[in-house]
């Protein structure tokens, strides 16, 4: 879909390359520093190169020669030295920008680029049998960020809950619960209880060196389909599925698949004969598969010398499973920086073994999150944060702030108030600056009503609602009413939005498609939280700067309204993406 911007762009581009003046190639557009008072420009330098000619003598013949449609949103274009810099036209801007998101409502912004395209996001992957803690939020909050904004593109995302539910690590669980029997507590708890007796199974090992082989025993039992320990196993896995359920419907995270590391089992033994024929790997003296000398990346183990197998082992046939089941455009991965090393090595070596060489393979890499005190979170150091405990202390907090602010809101809204902006202010915190760097749990931060957090986005967007509330106006039966009466008496009111707080906010909203698309190319959600961040920004200086109910005349008050009214959309639409509900009051 071509959007306002898209236009603006594109007719620039035409009238120049109608002059006859300049090659198409040498049409480039750039965005004019801050303190040009323009909203675009066409910096002559390299046409006229090309032309043998001074850049502002090129910018002067061409500002001369240039036409557009009656109907166009370019404005006045003016020359300054060696810049052709183009305005939009005031009139023109917001009929067409509100009258695109009267026309596609919630899904503004979003546009069809990946059509038919089809791409596998790898995101949260907690553990079996540990309850999710801090650490396992920001896959899961970025990962299915890129999901929602992907999905926002056209793409067919298919998003895969990678469980660690094998491996090594599963010989002591089981010869734990063998020794101690079941949890007899259910959710979380028992996920606690098994934490504990894994714990005191790995601590006794130091006294007990037999235990250790009772775990490799019970790990090599499992991997060769021993009964019991698959039963046991199994029940493991339901329970991990069942207690962590509650947390991503709070998130409002949705997985197409849930298919553990134990999914590709059957697929191993094929994964390391393939290595091996291939010479991409060899065996060592000691029994193991190695691969060695690859991208000049250090060796790596792909399967240990008592037959046992790894990460990277049941990673390349999570990739060759995904490749043949959904013919993906890419694969992405959202896990930690921490891991950047091992997907250098798995993406190189699934490229060596001859697969996804038209695939793109990405890891989205993101930061570690820190307490208040600047001290990482580890169960070693007891500050250890719980997924659940966090959700509900934010809740809590979050429903504090509530009280204070609006103590007359009914109660069964402040609780649905609270866990939408609780959970919001957890997710923003997360999203709004590059997932790079590492992030602090800074909860007056995070609540604050002012400067860029959730809580304030929310706030703009229940401030739009109290406005179109206080113009005695049923938003759900009057916003698709108005939207869809673009007659000519509406089309001439909106025509009026033409003061300057007015037409910044109104570009503001015009740039939501185009966040998207950047969002999207580069894997960074944090350019979605600016644009809503700016947006809101606007929206208080428009708030501030003109008057909505008490407008000069009944036109430009309707006119002002439906501005409002497109805010409010704006914002829901730009918080749905980052997975962050809009109440209509707080």
């Amino acid at each position: 879909m071509d959007y306002a911007l898209d236009r603006f762009v594109a007719d620039i581009k035409e009238a120049i390359r109608a002059t006859g003046k300049v090659p198409e190639p040498l049409i480039e557009l750039q965005t004019p520093k801050p303190n040009i008072p323009a909203d675009l420009a066409f910096p002559a330098f390299r046409a006229a190169k090309e032309l043998d000619v001074p850049p502002p003598q090129l910018a002067q013949e061409l500002v001369a020669m240039l036409r557009f449609a009656p109907d166009s949103l370019v404005g006045a274009v003016e020359a300054i030295g060696p810049f052709l810099n183009f305005h939009m036209n005031p009139e023109r801007l917001g009929v067409a920008v509100l009258g695109e998101i009267a026309r596609s409502a919630d899904k503004y912004g979003h546009d069809a680029a990946g059509q038919g395209k089809t791409i596998v996001i790898d995101y949260s992957a907690p553990n079996v049998a540990r309850r999710m803690h801090i650490g396992h939020i920001r896959s899961t909050i970025i990962g299915q960020t890129l999901v929602n904004i992907f999905r926002a593109r056209g793409y067919r995302v298919i998003g895969d809950n990678h469980l660690g539910d094998w491996g090594r690590q599963f010989g002591s669980l089981l010869a734990a619960i063998h020794r101690e029997g079941k949890p007899h507590a259910e959710g979380e708890v028992a996920l606690e209880q098994l934490e504990a007796m894994y714990a005191r199974y790995n601590n006794a090992i130091a006294e007990h060196p037999e235990l250790n082989d009772e775990a490799r025993a019970w790990s090599l039992r499992l991997e060769q389909g021993d009964a019991q320990a698959r039963e046991l196993w199994r029940w493991c896995v339901d329970l991990t599925l069942h207690a962590n359920q509650p947390n991503y419907d709070r998130l409002g995270v949705a997985f197409d698949h849930a298919y553990g590391e134990s999914f590709y089992e059957h697929m191993l033994p094929g994964v390391i004969q393939e290595a091996l024929d291939s010479a991409v790997a060899y065996r060592d003296e000691d029994g193991s598969v190695v691969v060695d000398k690859m991208d000049k990346l250090p060796k790596f183990v792909l399967q240990r010398n008592d037959g046992g197998t790894l990460y990277m082992t049941r990673d390349v046939a999570t990739i060759l499973f995904r490749l043949k089941e959904f013919n993906p455009e890419r694969i992405i991965y959202a896990v930690g920086a921490p891991q950047e090393l091992h997907f250098r090595q798995l993406f190189a070596l699934v490229r060596s073994m001859g697969y996804a060489r038209d695939v793109e393979l990405i890891h989205v890499p993101f930061g570690t999150i820190f307490d208040s005190h600047g001290n990482p979170f580890s169960t070693r150091k007891g500050n250890m944060l719980y997924l659940k405990q966090l959700l509900d202390d934010a809740v809590q907090r979050a429903r504090d702030v509530i009280e204070q602010k609006n103590p007359d809101l009914p109660e069964a809204e402040k609780d649905q108030v609270a866990e939408a902006v609780g959970i919001g202010a957890v997710v923003y915190n997360d999203l709004y600056q590059d997932t790079r760097r590492n992030i602090t749990l800074d909860w007056e931060r995070m609540l604050a009503t002012e400067g860029n957090s959730a809580t304030y986005l929310q706030y703009s967007h229940a401030r739009c609602c109290s406005i179109l509330r206080k113009a005695q106006v049923d938003v759900e039966d009057w916003s698709p009413e108005i939207w869809q009466r673009f007659d000519q008496a509406l089309v001439a009111q909106l025509q009026s939005l033409t003061h300057p707080s007015e037409q910044q906010l109104i570009k503001h909203l015009a740039r939501l498609p185009e966040a998207v698309r950047e969002a999207t190319d580069r894997y960074a959600p944090f350019v979605i939280a600016d644009w809503c961040y700016a947006t809101a920004r606007e929206f208080g200086v428009f708030f501030e700067n003109c008057p909505v109910l008490k407008a000069k005349t009944p036109d430009l008050r309707t006119a002002r309204l439906v501005l409002v009214a497109a805010t409010a959309q704006g914002l829901r639409n730009g918080l749905a993406l980052l997975g962050i509900k809009a109440p209509e009051r707080m």
